[in-house]
């Protein structure tokens, strides 16, 4: 009998052995659960800064924290940036459907970050005024600029228009290129979608708000297919971000009372040229997140700066440019341009007031920067130029007052007081566009002598 027990114990006690061993067994070969992505911050916006610009900054970033693993996943216009920080899962997703949406999801809560390729519009700021003011200096951050080349197929003779010439051109008054001083062919336009940034920036600057498409404007998909037609037809004419524009034939073109230009580095980044638009990033004022802050700070950086460059950009990183002298300039202008080098920098103010804008504060800082690096001693010489009005004496001092104000910034904030003021009125408006002019034509120009 009790050999029978132990018989039945030893039983029960290798059967119990096997059980566990099988369990511990499954246990073991049990895919490890995912350990659950922090999310550090939320883009939603701009398909121009969207689509490489963007995940490039965030790259860049999660770089500087030291981060490991960094890796993309992209699906369509949906991109996710992914990394290990302090051993930790991160993600940084980025949703670039278009500048408008960037709004929608900073008012709905699914966004930290709007990208736009255009400034937020008036509509956009009272839908989102509840936390606070969009278009005010701690919720709007200039990171780059772009410029629209006009463009047109390498054959086509015609070389420069003029912002009035653009605007009957793609409002159906002009049909032909021999008009323009071209052969004899019928002028084919392509126009972006209606929903675009870039077509906003567009018919902002040649029709001051957006408008429908003429009658025999061809509407395209994107700035792929509008390069390609340009090549591929002899009478046609498109618009492209300059980083897109290699290949075609750029069109100088020629605003207010300056030259005709075509667009480089050094004109887009004093915003001169016409169809310069700049690239925004926009985050709520009453929302604090500390890797949101340190992304914002980088993106403004020099580090970050390089990354808008490499990406095809004009970055806001000074540099001297030596200038042809405007023939009719007053004497003492003139002698400016012909000793002196202009910077990469024009400050400009909020809707035309008497405050700096987003890009001017941080521009300061960029110059203060520029002047203790440099290799040798220099000299700042602050030009004020104001908007058109009919009183020669009253521009004069509104362009003395501006060049002023930035003297005081430089001065007061930033140390820098070894500066001459130069007040020029109202000579050489970049623009004849009444509801541009105050914020174009009103600004304070850098050389350096």
């Amino acid at each position: 009998m009790d050999t029978l027990l132990r018989s039945r114990d030893m039983e029960g006690l290798w059967i119990r052995s096997l059980v566990a061993a099988l369990l511990w067994g499954q246990l073991l070969a049990a895919p490890v659960q995912a350990q659950e992505s922090t999310t550090l911050f939320r883009m939603t916006g701009s398909n121009t800064i969207g689509a490489e610009l963007a995940p490039r900054l965030v790259k860049g970033y999660l770089q500087s924290l030291d981060a490991s693993d960094i890796e993309q996943r992209s699906a369509g216009e949906r991109h996710w940036i992914s990394a290990r920080l302090s051993g930790q899962p991160v993600e940084v997703p980025i949703v670039a459907l278009g500048s408008s949406t960037g709004f929608k999801a900073l008012d709905s809560g699914s966004a930290d970050i709007g990208m736009a390729s255009r400034k937020i519009r008036p509509g956009e700021v009272e839908m989102l005024e509840r936390f606070g003011n969009l278009a005010g200096t701690e919720a709007e951050h200039v990171i780059g600029l772009d410029a629209l080349v006009v463009a047109v197929h390498p054959d086509n003779p015609v070389s420069q228009l003029t912002i009035d010439q653009l605007g009957r051109l793609y409002s159906g008054k002009i049909r032909n290129w021999s008009e323009l001083g071209g052969a004899d062919l019928p002028i084919r336009p392509l126009h972006r979608d209606i929903e675009s940034g870039t077509r906003a920036t567009f018919d902002n600057e040649v029709f001051g708000g957006s408008r429908p498409a003429a009658r025999g404007v061809r509407e395209v998909s994107g700035n792929a297919e509008t390069h390609r037609r340009v090549l591929n037809g002899a009478g046609t004419i498109g618009y492209l971000p300059y980083a897109d524009a290699g290949g075609v034939k750029k069109v100088a073109i020629k605003a207010g009372n300056l030259a005709a230009v075509v667009p480089d580095r050094g004109i887009v980044a004093t915003e001169d040229f016409p169809l310069t638009r700049r690239l925004y990033l926009y985050r709520r004022p009453d929302q604090s997140k500390p890797h949101l802050d340190e992304f914002l700070h980088f993106v403004e950086s020099r580090q970050g700066q390089k990354l808008v460059a490499d990406t095809g950009f004009i970055n806001l990183t000074p540099v001297a440019l030596k200038m042809t002298p405007y023939p009719n300039a007053p004497a003492a202008y003139r002698e400016l341009m012909e000793s002196g080098e202009r910077l990469s920098i024009s400050f400009r103010f909020t809707d035309g007031s008497a405050e700096l804008d987003s890009r001017a504060l941080s521009d300061l800082r960029r110059l203060e920067t520029y002047m203790e690096t440099s290799a040798q001693q220099l000299s700042l010489a602050l030009v004020g130029f104001s908007d058109r009005k009919s009183n020669d004496n009253i521009t004069d001092l509104i362009s003395r007052f501006r060049a002023l104000k930035v003297q005081g910034a430089l001065l007061r904030e930033h140390e820098l007081g070894d500066s001459r003021i130069l007040a020029l009125g109202a000579f050489a408006p970049l623009t004849g566009n009444r509801e541009h002019a105050p914020v174009k034509n009103s600004r304070v120009e850098v050389w350096i002598e």
